[in-house]
């Protein structure tokens, strides 16, 4: 099948900081760039006491079935779904801290 090479952004919080290991919780995922950051500024003004709030770009490369599950379940995704792509860059776009 073939892969295909998209950016994904992720609005996630920081949940817990334990040596080299973050801990997170994915508020929202999408594949427009200008939506994720609207609702990132609206989530920072909503709680501005968030801790690490962090809106990411993710390049994934991945069969396009994938990016299907990811957008439509993210919720709902069990953690070695993700081991099933290929991050090629990840670049943190926005972050607020408490």
């Amino acid at each position: 099948m073939a892969e295909y090479i998209k950016s994904i952004y992720f609005i996630e919080e920081t949940q817990n900081i334990e040596g080299s290991y973050i801990e997170v919780k994915t508020l929202f995922v999408d594949e427009d760039k200008e939506k994720a950051l609207s609702i990132y500024h609206k989530l920072a003004k909503k709680k501005p006491n968030y801790f690490g709030l962090i809106l990411s770009e993710y390049k994934i490369k991945a069969e396009e079935s994938y990016f299907y599950q990811l957008l439509k379940r993210w919720t709902k995704l069990p953690a070695d779904f993700y081991r099933q792509v290929k991050i090629v860059n990840y670049q943190p776009l926005a972050e607020t801290h408490a």
